[in-house]
């Protein structure tokens, strides 16, 4: 069992006492009581907070990764997973951020982490958080209730140049979010007005599906994780992705917008931050832990099993990413008139 530093420290006292210490010998010891001072770890429950309603995807990928980290045996303490939905991720945002520098509590978060504050929905935003890893990316679906008229993505197009009003679209985000700008640039890419969409906004996908499964409303645009179950037993069509390319597993029979003759691509990615004032010690922490669990064949094989694609990055990564991404996402926002 590893000894703590005052006894290392105790121990040198006594050898103080009955010979003559060179020089040398105290310059390592103090480096090694400075290697001490340096490392963090957790002495009380660590919290993995959602952004969403539990059952939405954001809460899947959540509770996943506590299981990987919890069978991995990747931390001595609790791990708790907190569900702090509302304002598209700032509800979440504003909780670790409450306790900053408290490495504690960090936060699964998604495109709304840029997007809330380029639309003005939130004052919260990268400079509020301190990144942590990327974890995955996920595809988009779009779905419509088992008995719908709509059978294919060509239709649904179809039904939006005939009559955009008719056609309301539950998305799973804030303004501005995932969901949001997947139904915004499939208009658009359609040549139809994105201002023309008939939008309602959940806190978490498993909502949006619900209103879907109980026809209130035409479409909805979730994570395809969040639909894959309910449209397997026949309950909801899934009627096209945004992908590069036919995706496997659950969604291989489904086919790309591309394939159906509208040119556009998108995805989600889900990353970890931590409240701001993070130390390096404690990045450094939460990095060897996640190179660990996001790397085990639990999180892989969990990963296939919900159609995530492992695209991990650690912290000084994520935060190269997310730079680059909101140089995109702002853009992007602007083309599609939803920036502020």
């Amino acid at each position: 069992m590893p000894q703590s530093p005052s006894r290392y420290f105790h121990r040198a006292l006594r050898a103080v006492r009955c010979i003559a210490v060179p020089s040398i010998l105290l310059v390592g010891f103090g480096a090694t009581q400075q290697g001490f001072a340096q490392q963090w770890h957790p002495t009380r429950p660590l919290e993995l907070v959602v952004p969403s309603a539990a059952g939405g995807s954001a809460d899947l990928v959540t509770r996943t990764l506590q299981n990987v980290v919890l069978q991995t045996e990747q931390t001595s303490v609790p791990l708790l997973v907190v569900n702090k939905p509302g304002g598209g991720g700032t509800m979440s945002l504003a909780y670790i951020d409450s306790h900053p520098g408290d490495a504690r509590s960090v936060s699964l978060q998604s495109l709304p982490l840029i997007t809330n504050r380029v639309t003005g929905s939130s004052t919260l935003g990268l400079a509020d958080v301190t990144p942590l890893a990327q974890v995955v990316s996920e595809p988009i679906a779009f779905s419509v209730p088992a008995g719908s008229p709509i059978k294919t993505g060509r239709d649904l197009i179809a039904r939006l140049r005939q009559d955009p009003a008719s056609v309301t679209i539950a998305v799973s985000s804030s303004p501005g979010g995932q969901s949001h700008i997947a139904a915004a640039l499939l208009l658009k890419s359609a040549g139809i007005d994105p201002a023309r969409l008939k939008i309602v906004f959940f806190d978490s996908g498993s909502q949006a599906l619900t209103a879907l499964m109980g026809k209130h409303v035409t479409v909805s645009v979730t994570a395809a994780d969040v639909v894959a179950g309910a449209a397997a037993s026949g309950q909801v069509r899934i009627v096209a992705t945004p992908a590069a390319a036919r995706q496997g597993g659950e969604l291989s029979g489904v086919p790309t917008w591309k394939e159906q003759g509208v040119d556009f691509e998108f995805s989600t990615w889900r990353i970890l931050v931590g409240p701001k004032n993070m130390t390096a010690a404690q990045v450094a922490w939460w990095d060897a832990l996640l190179a660990k669990a996001l790397a085990s064949p639990q999180w892989n094989e969990a990963a296939k099993r919900n159609l995530w694609t492992v695209d991990y990055k650690n912290s000084a990564q994520t935060r190269t990413f997310l730079a680059a991404e909101n140089v995109r996402l702002s853009a992007l926002l602007g083309e599609l008139g939803l920036a502020r």
